[in-house]
C-alpha cells in the first residue's frame, strides 16, 4: 500500500519518465528531424560580446548539434591524438555549468575527415534515455543523470564497419526504438535497437555504399510508425517494430543532406529536388527542380514551402505543391549545418562562424547577419527563444531577448 509520505517521490519519478516536451529540441534537426520550430521570440543581434547567455569550452571537438531535452543541453565530443576518447555533456541550460560529463573509449576505428570527427552523429533523447552514436560505431544509452545504461560496440558486432574518412549518421527514435544506420562499403546494415534493454528489435542489410545521411521518422496509416532510411541509390521505408520493408524508389540520391518531409511528401535531395510520395509506390515524382539543389546542408520543408542552400551559399525557397522557386538569396562561405526555421525566420549558420537569419515573408530577405569565433559544421539547436550554436570547440547559448 502507498503511504502519503512516498506520493511526493512517486510523482517525481513519473514526472522524469514523461516524454521529451513539445518545447524542446530532442534529436537531429529537432522533433522528427524536421528542422521546424514553432513561433517564438529569438534574438536577431549577436557577436562574442553581446547578446550571449554563456558560452561552454567543450572538453574535445565535433560535428554534432547539441539536443535540448528539459533543463539539459546534451553534447557530444572525441579527443585523444587517435579521437578515441568519447564525451558526453550535459550542461545545465540557464547556467552552462556542466552537470554530468560522461568518457568512453572508442572500441571502432577513429579515422576521420578533417571537417569531421569522431563524435559527428547528434544524441537523441526520448525524455528519459539519451542515445549517442560515434563515428567509431560506439553505441551508448545513459538516463538523465548520465548513468550507463547500455552500450552496443557494433564495430566488433560487426567488424568490417565503419570507413575512413568516418561516420555522420545520427540516431533517431521511433516508438521506442533507436534507429541507427550505418552505411558503408564493408558491414553495412540498420538496426532497431529497444530503448529500454540496448537488444536488438531488428537488423536489415544495407548496399555496400558509404552514406552519411540519418534516419528520418514517419508515419503512414498502413504501417504506423515508421523509418526512412536513404543512401546515394534511393530510399527505404522500414517499419520501425520489426524492420520491414514497406517501401523503396531507387533513384539517385545525395550521400549526406537527408530526404525532408512535408505533408507525406518526400522532398528528396536527387539532382536538384524530386518530390516523392510513398503512397505512389515506385513513381515518377511529382515534380523534379534542378532550382532548387543543396550542397551539404539537407534541405528544409515545412507548410507549404522548401528551402535548400547550394554548394554556392545560394538559400532557395520554393513551393512543395510544384516545386516553383519563389524567390533566392546570396548568402556567404560554405553550409555544412543544414538550416533551420523558427516561424517565418530561418537560421543558417555557415562554417566561417556567420549565422544568418531570413525572413521568409514574401520575398527571402536577410534580416540579421551575426558572428562567432571558430568553425560551425554543426546544425542549430533553439528551445525557449534560445539559439544554441556549437563550434568544434565551444558550444554557444545565444539569450532569448
Amino acid at each position: 500500500m502507498l503511504t502519503t509520505r512516498r506520493l511526493p517521490m512517486l510523482l517525481i519519478m513519473m514526472l522524469c519518465c514523461l516524454p521529451a516536451s513539445a518545447a524542446d529540441w530532442p534529436e537531429f534537426l529537432g522533433p522528427r528531424g524536421r528542422g521546424v520550430a514553432p513561433e517564438q521570440g529569438i534574438r536577431t543581434h549577436w557577436s562574442a560580446a553581446e547578446g550571449i547567455a554563456w558560452k561552454a569550452e567543450l572538453p574535445g571537438r565535433g560535428a554534432s548539434s547539441p539536443i535540448v531535452v528539459g533543463d539539459l543541453v546534451v553534447v557530444t565530443a572525441s579527443s585523444g591524438v587517435r579521437q578515441d576518447q568519447l564525451h558526453m555533456l550535459a550542461i545545465d541550460k540557464a547556467s552552462g555549468r556542466t552537470i554530468w560529463h560522461r568518457r568512453f573509449w572508442a572500441t571502432g576505428r577513429t579515422l576521420a575527415h578533417p571537417t569531421s570527427a569522431v563524435a559527428a552523429g547528434t544524441p537523441a533523447c526520448d525524455g528519459r534515455t539519451i542515445v549517442a552514436l560515434y563515428s567509431s560505431c560506439d553505441l551508448f544509452a545513459v538516463d538523465l543523470n548520465g548513468r550507463l545504461l547500455w552500450q552496443r560496440n557494433l564495430a566488433v558486432e560487426h567488424p568490417r564497419s565503419g570507413n575512413d574518412v568516418g561516420m555522420g549518421s545520427s540516431p533517431r527514435i521511433v516508438d521506442g526504438t533507436a534507429v541507427v544506420q550505418i552505411d558503408c562499403q564493408g558491414d553495412a546494415f540498420a538496426l532497431g535497437v529497444d530503448m529500454v534493454t540496448g537488444a536488438d528489435r531488428w537488423i536489415v542489410p544495407r548496399e555496400k555504399i558509404a552514406s552519411w545521411s540519418s534516419p528520418l521518422a514517419m508515419t503512414t496509416p498502413e504501417d504506423g510508425a515508421c523509418v526512412l532510411l536513404q543512401n546515394p541509390h534511393g530510399l527505404d521505408l522500414h517499419r520501425a517494430a520489426d524492420g520491414k520493408t514497406v517501401w523503396s524508389w531507387k533513384g539517385e540520391c545525395s550521400g549526406i543532406p537527408m530526404t525532408a518531409e512535408s505533408g507525406s511528401v518526400l522532398h528528396v535531395p536527387s539532382d536538384g529536388i524530386a518530390a516523392v510520395s510513398p503512397s505512389a509506390g515506385d513513381a515518377t515524382p511529382a515534380w523534379r527542380s534542378t532550382k532548387l539543389s543543396c550542397g551539404m546542408a539537407s534541405p528544409l520543408a515545412w507548410g507549404n514551402s522548401i528551402a535548400c542552400i547550394n554548394r554556392a551559399g545560394v538559400l532557395g525557397i520554393g513551393d512543395t505543391a510544384d516545386g516553383r522557386l519563389r524567390g533566392q538569396i546570396r548568402l556567404a562561405g560554405s553550409f555544412w549545418a543544414s538550416p533551420i526555421v523558427v516561424g517565418t525566420t530561418i537560421i543558417a549558420a555557415n562554417k566561417e562562424g556567420r549565422t544568418f537569419l531570413v525572413s521568409t515573408e514574401g520575398e527571402p530577405k536577410i534580416v540579421a547577419e551575426n558572428e562567432l569565433p571558430g568553425t560551425f559544421t554543426a546544425t542549430p539547436a533553439v528551445a525557449d527563444g534560445s539559439v544554441y550554436l556549437r563550434s568544434e570547440t565551444t558550444l554557444w547559448k545565444v539569450a532569448a531577448p
